[in-house]
């Protein structure tokens, strides 16, 4: 866990849409439709196009392509857009690239390692969550409960509410 010169664990409190349907539209990110088509025309026949630089269109393209908004679903290019959004430094990039290796979404092999390191990487509430979870469950890395303790409960300040519920359960903020 990475942390500031204080000793502070360094979290991200960037806001972000959390989708949770099955089928998940354009609508359910705040997309109009317009936006939603002229990323693809960019995507597809604009490939210079200052947007294919910009780390939040670059995260929504991949998005877009491993949730088949408006496309078929392409795991290879949702893979390649969050790979460059996390060149870009994005930590919700980080964190839904973590969720594709963590689950095994779209036909990739589930890799728990390759998920906690992005997910350790990341400094969103949510990657804190899923850190403790794998030092809990030993998923990706050894089990470690005072890891995972101590993970929980940043995700639990941070107002995580699964985070919450781990805490009821196991009274992790002792």
């Amino acid at each position: 866990m990475e942390k500031n010169n204080t000793q502070q664990p360094i979290v991200n409190r960037q806001k972000f849409n959390l989708v949770a349907e099955a089928d998940p539209s354009w609508e359910d990110y705040g997309w109009t439709r317009e936006f939603l088509e002229d990323m693809l025309y960019i995507e597809a026949y604009e490939p210079e196009h200052e947007w294919m630089n910009d780390h939040e269109i670059l995260n929504n393209l991949g998005i877009i392509f491993s949730e088949a908004i408006g496309v078929r679903q392409d795991m290879e290019k949702a893979i390649k857009y969050f790979t460059r959004a996390i060149a870009l430094d994005d930590d919700l990039a980080r964190s839904n690239l973590a969720d594709i290796y963590r689950k095994g979404t779209g036909g990739i092999e589930k890799d728990h390692a390759l998920a906690f390191e992005l997910y350790r990487a990341c400094h969103l509430p949510y990657a804190y969550y899923r850190v403790g979870e794998a030092y809990e469950l030993g998923r990706g890395v050894a089990q470690d409960l005072e890891a995972a303790k101590e993970n929980y409960r940043i995700a639990y300040r941070e107002g995580h509410p699964l985070a919450r519920k781990k805490l009821q359960v196991f009274n992790f903020l002792r």
